[in-house]
């Protein structure tokens, strides 16, 4: 895995893998999909402040992804976010738009700060903010454009939107917005760190963001009651909904007028 190709290709073959298997295990990937491609679209526009330093960032921030995917696969252990949003898959009472966000959870309240660390430790993290401000923008782009599939999968979407004063967006946007609050912060913290103490700050952080999950997974007795009814209207199978997410593309992601303004 050297390149943000490397990464995409990876990505489609796990989406077409969970597609035939009707398995939600396929909804994150198309998401982080359209996600990369965007990346790699701004790369190319000269979005960011050092692109070959953003594509290290996209390769290291994936391979975390594969590992866990891999090693849940195989029987073997994982870390506990992603262990809560893969086990997940097995409830069919969630939403896409929980199995989305399980996913999400595990892979920017974790991954993201663990990846920038990775390629960018010590003092010189503080290289990488403005970039790395730029990807949590690009994140937070998802959730219109994402919400609109969810209304070809769910017709009622819309309405029931509307009747509970954008829960579901909300709900959403607090769980990426803690994302891009708590991820440098994550990233600065692990860049100082080394060794024996930076394992134990990242088991830490991983019980954290657990939590997080079981909150996504079993939202409360205020919201659980609408992400049934949600549940209960979604039309078409797990293969059908990952398709109409498919339609997705990076052109529909669009960054503030100035790229470069965090």
């Amino acid at each position: 895995m050297n390149t943000i190709a490397d990464v995409l290709a990876r990505l489609e073959t796990i989406i077409e893998e969970n597609k035939a298997a009707n398995s939600p295990l396929g909804y994150f990937p198309v998401i982080y999909h359209l996600m990369t491609a965007g990346v790699q679209q701004r790369i190319a526009e000269g979005a960011f402040d050092d692109g070959p330093r953003m594509e290290r960032l996209d390769v290291v921030f994936a391979q975390r992804y594969f590992d866990a995917y891999d090693a849940w696969k195989k029987g073997r252990p994982t870390t506990g976010a992603w262990a809560t949003a893969f086990s997940a898959a097995q409830d069919s009472n969630l939403t896409v738009l929980q199995h989305i966000l399980l996913g999400i959870n595990a892979h920017i309240h974790l991954d993201l700060g663990i990846a920038a660390a990775t390629i960018q430790p010590g003092p010189d993290i503080q290289l990488l903010q403005q970039d790395f401000g730029r990807i949590n923008q690009l994140i937070e782009s998802l959730v219109d454009p994402v919400q609109d599939r969810l209304a070809e999968i769910f017709p009622l979407f819309r309405l029931l939107d509307w009747a509970l004063r954008t829960w579901d967006e909300r709900f959403a946007n607090q769980i990426i917005g803690l994302g891009r609050a708590g991820a440098w912060k994550v990233a600065t913290t692990l860049a100082t760190l080394e060794g024996t103490v930076q394992e134990q700050a990242i088991l830490e952080l991983d019980k954290g963001v657990v939590l997080l999950g079981s909150r996504i997974h079993n939202p409360g007795r205020w919201l659980a009651p609408a992400f049934r009814l949600a549940c209960l209207a979604e039309m078409g199978s797990v293969g059908a909904k990952i398709e109409k997410l498919q339609v997705l593309t990076p052109t529909t992601l669009r960054p503030p007028a100035d790229q470069k303004t965090v």
